[in-house]
Protein backbone atom coordinates (compact mmCIF):
# COMPACT_ATOMS: atom_id res chain seq x y z
CA UNK A 1 0.00 0.00 0.00
CA UNK A 2 1.35 3.43 -0.92
CA UNK A 3 0.49 6.67 0.82
CA UNK A 4 0.92 9.95 -1.04
CA UNK A 5 1.47 13.48 0.25
CA UNK A 6 1.43 16.35 -2.22
CA UNK A 7 1.94 20.02 -1.28
CA UNK A 8 2.16 23.04 -3.59
CA UNK A 9 1.41 20.62 -6.43
CA UNK A 10 -1.99 19.89 -7.93
CA UNK A 11 -2.89 16.19 -7.58
CA UNK A 12 -4.55 14.88 -10.70
CA UNK A 13 -4.73 11.06 -10.71
CA UNK A 14 -3.90 7.89 -8.80
CA UNK A 15 -4.36 4.32 -9.93
CA UNK A 16 -3.44 1.00 -8.32
CA UNK A 17 -3.93 -1.00 -11.52
CA UNK A 18 -0.62 -0.25 -13.19
CA UNK A 19 1.99 -2.49 -14.75
CA UNK A 20 5.35 -2.50 -12.98
CA UNK A 21 8.18 -1.03 -15.09
CA UNK A 22 11.33 -2.96 -15.88
CA UNK A 23 13.45 -3.90 -12.86
CA UNK A 24 16.86 -2.42 -12.12
CA UNK A 25 19.66 -4.90 -11.59
CA UNK A 26 21.35 -2.69 -9.00
CA UNK A 27 20.22 -0.04 -6.55
CA UNK A 28 20.31 3.50 -7.92
CA UNK A 29 18.81 6.00 -10.34
CA UNK A 30 19.51 5.98 -14.07
CA UNK A 31 18.07 7.16 -17.39
CA UNK A 32 15.26 4.83 -18.44
CA UNK A 33 16.17 2.62 -21.39
CA UNK A 34 13.31 2.80 -23.88
CA UNK A 35 12.29 -0.39 -25.64
CA UNK A 36 11.30 -0.32 -29.31
CA UNK A 37 7.64 -0.41 -28.30
CA UNK A 38 8.20 2.45 -25.80
CA UNK A 39 9.83 4.55 -28.51
CA UNK A 40 7.09 3.73 -31.02
CA UNK A 41 4.36 4.70 -28.56
CA UNK A 42 6.00 8.01 -27.61
CA UNK A 43 6.64 8.80 -31.27
CA UNK A 44 3.01 8.01 -32.12
CA UNK A 45 1.87 10.46 -29.44
CA UNK A 46 4.35 13.12 -30.52
CA UNK A 47 6.11 12.93 -27.16
CA UNK A 48 9.42 11.30 -28.06
CA UNK A 49 11.45 14.47 -27.47
CA UNK A 50 9.23 15.96 -24.78
CA UNK A 51 9.33 13.40 -21.98
CA UNK A 52 12.27 12.61 -19.73
CA UNK A 53 12.14 9.31 -17.84
CA UNK A 54 14.43 7.91 -15.15
CA UNK A 55 14.20 4.54 -13.46
CA UNK A 56 15.03 3.83 -9.84
CA UNK A 57 15.59 0.96 -7.44
CA UNK A 58 15.99 2.08 -3.85
CA UNK A 59 17.80 0.30 -1.00
CA UNK A 60 15.63 -1.72 1.39
CA UNK A 61 16.13 0.98 4.03
CA UNK A 62 14.37 3.56 1.84
CA UNK A 63 10.70 3.90 2.77
CA UNK A 64 9.77 7.02 0.80
CA UNK A 65 10.59 8.98 -2.34
CA UNK A 66 10.39 12.75 -2.20
CA UNK A 67 10.29 15.00 -5.27
CA UNK A 68 11.36 18.64 -4.96
CA UNK A 69 10.88 21.29 -7.64
CA UNK A 70 12.95 24.45 -7.28
CA UNK A 71 13.50 27.85 -8.80
CA UNK A 72 16.75 29.72 -8.24
CA UNK A 73 16.47 32.97 -6.30
CA UNK A 74 18.48 36.17 -6.84
CA UNK A 75 20.67 35.33 -3.83
CA UNK A 76 21.72 32.03 -5.48
CA UNK A 77 19.63 29.85 -3.18
CA UNK A 78 17.08 27.24 -4.26
CA UNK A 79 13.46 27.87 -3.35
CA UNK A 80 10.94 25.01 -3.34
CA UNK A 81 7.93 25.74 -5.56
CA UNK A 82 6.46 22.24 -5.37
CA UNK A 83 7.07 18.95 -3.64
CA UNK A 84 5.53 15.53 -3.39
CA UNK A 85 6.25 12.39 -1.43
CA UNK A 86 5.26 8.75 -1.80
CA UNK A 87 5.59 6.21 1.02
CA UNK A 88 5.70 2.43 1.16
CA UNK A 89 3.30 2.67 4.10
CA UNK A 90 3.02 0.86 7.41
CA UNK A 91 1.29 -2.13 5.80
CA UNK A 92 4.10 -2.83 3.34
CA UNK A 93 5.67 -6.28 3.30
CA UNK A 94 9.26 -6.54 4.60
CA UNK A 95 10.46 -7.46 1.12
CA UNK A 96 8.79 -4.45 -0.56
CA UNK A 97 11.05 -1.71 -1.87
CA UNK A 98 10.69 1.49 -3.88
CA UNK A 99 11.27 0.60 -7.51
CA UNK A 100 9.87 2.04 -10.72
CA UNK A 101 10.07 5.08 -12.97
CA UNK A 102 9.81 8.85 -12.66
CA UNK A 103 8.72 10.78 -15.76
CA UNK A 104 8.43 14.51 -16.36
CA UNK A 105 7.14 16.70 -19.16
CA UNK A 106 7.74 20.44 -19.54
CA UNK A 107 4.53 22.39 -20.20
CA UNK A 108 3.63 25.93 -21.22
CA UNK A 109 4.51 28.78 -18.87
CA UNK A 110 7.19 26.70 -17.10
CA UNK A 111 4.77 24.24 -15.51
CA UNK A 112 5.96 20.64 -15.20
CA UNK A 113 3.88 17.45 -15.29
CA UNK A 114 5.12 14.45 -13.29
CA UNK A 115 4.38 10.77 -13.04
CA UNK A 116 5.73 8.25 -10.50
CA UNK A 117 5.09 4.63 -11.44
CA UNK A 118 5.78 1.97 -8.81
CA UNK A 119 3.17 -0.54 -7.61
CA UNK A 120 0.86 2.45 -7.88
CA UNK A 121 0.90 5.35 -10.32
CA UNK A 122 0.65 8.97 -9.23
CA UNK A 123 0.45 11.97 -11.56
CA UNK A 124 0.64 15.64 -10.61
CA UNK A 125 1.87 19.02 -11.85
CA UNK A 126 3.39 22.28 -10.68
CA UNK A 127 1.78 25.67 -11.12
CA UNK A 128 2.69 27.91 -14.04
CA UNK A 129 5.23 30.72 -13.54
CA UNK A 130 4.80 34.32 -14.67
CA UNK A 131 7.88 36.01 -16.13
CA UNK A 132 8.05 39.65 -17.26
CA UNK A 133 10.80 39.22 -19.84
CA UNK A 134 11.22 37.48 -23.17
CA UNK A 135 13.18 34.23 -23.16
CA UNK A 136 15.64 34.13 -26.07
CA UNK A 137 17.76 31.13 -25.07
CA UNK A 138 17.12 27.98 -23.09
CA UNK A 139 18.88 24.77 -22.14
CA UNK A 140 17.76 21.52 -20.52
CA UNK A 141 20.13 19.24 -18.60
CA UNK A 142 18.96 15.74 -17.69
CA UNK A 143 20.42 12.80 -15.82
CA UNK A 144 22.60 10.87 -18.28
CA UNK A 145 24.31 8.21 -16.16
CA UNK A 146 23.71 5.88 -13.24
CA UNK A 147 23.70 7.48 -9.79
CA UNK A 148 23.98 5.52 -6.55
CA UNK A 149 21.25 6.30 -4.03
CA UNK A 150 22.33 7.68 -0.67
CA UNK A 151 19.59 7.97 1.93
CA UNK A 152 18.49 11.59 2.54
CA UNK A 153 20.75 12.94 -0.23
CA UNK A 154 19.16 14.79 -3.13
CA UNK A 155 19.76 13.52 -6.65
CA UNK A 156 19.18 16.19 -9.33
CA UNK A 157 17.51 14.65 -12.38
CA UNK A 158 16.69 17.77 -14.42
CA UNK A 159 17.77 21.41 -14.64
CA UNK A 160 16.07 23.89 -16.99
CA UNK A 161 17.85 27.18 -17.72
CA UNK A 162 16.35 30.23 -19.44
CA UNK A 163 17.91 33.56 -20.43
CA UNK A 164 16.59 36.80 -21.90
CA UNK A 165 19.71 37.15 -24.07
CA UNK A 166 20.91 34.88 -26.85
CA UNK A 167 23.91 33.68 -24.82
CA UNK A 168 23.85 30.36 -22.99
CA UNK A 169 26.60 28.59 -21.05
CA UNK A 170 27.11 24.86 -20.75
CA UNK A 171 25.89 23.30 -17.49
CA UNK A 172 25.98 19.90 -15.78
CA UNK A 173 23.92 18.16 -13.11
CA UNK A 174 26.62 18.84 -10.52
CA UNK A 175 25.99 22.57 -10.95
CA UNK A 176 22.84 22.09 -8.86
CA UNK A 177 25.14 21.97 -5.82
CA UNK A 178 26.92 25.18 -6.94
CA UNK A 179 23.98 27.45 -7.82
CA UNK A 180 26.20 30.52 -8.25
CA UNK A 181 27.15 28.96 -11.62
CA UNK A 182 23.75 30.13 -12.90
CA UNK A 183 24.26 33.71 -11.75
CA UNK A 184 23.79 35.36 -15.16
CA UNK A 185 20.71 33.32 -16.11
CA UNK A 186 17.22 34.78 -15.74
CA UNK A 187 15.22 31.68 -14.76
CA UNK A 188 16.49 28.33 -13.51
CA UNK A 189 14.35 25.38 -12.43
CA UNK A 190 15.55 22.09 -10.95
CA UNK A 191 13.97 18.75 -10.10
CA UNK A 192 15.46 16.39 -7.51
CA UNK A 193 14.65 12.98 -6.04
CA UNK A 194 15.41 12.10 -2.41
CA UNK A 195 14.99 8.67 -0.85
CA UNK A 196 14.37 8.70 2.91
CA UNK A 197 13.73 6.30 5.77
CA UNK A 198 10.50 8.13 6.69
CA UNK A 199 7.43 5.92 6.49
CA UNK A 200 4.68 8.28 7.66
Amino acid sequence: MFLVIISSIVFSACSNNTEMPKSHTKEGVAPYELTESDTYLLRSLGLEKEINIVSFKAPKTAKSLKVNVYTLQEDDTWSVIGDGQIFLGADANPDDNLEGTFAMKLKDNYAIDFNINTTAMVSYKTDTLDVDYEILASSEVYLTEFQKIEINKEIPVAIMIYNDSSSMKSFTMEDFFSPSRFEEMDLVQAVTLTFTEENT
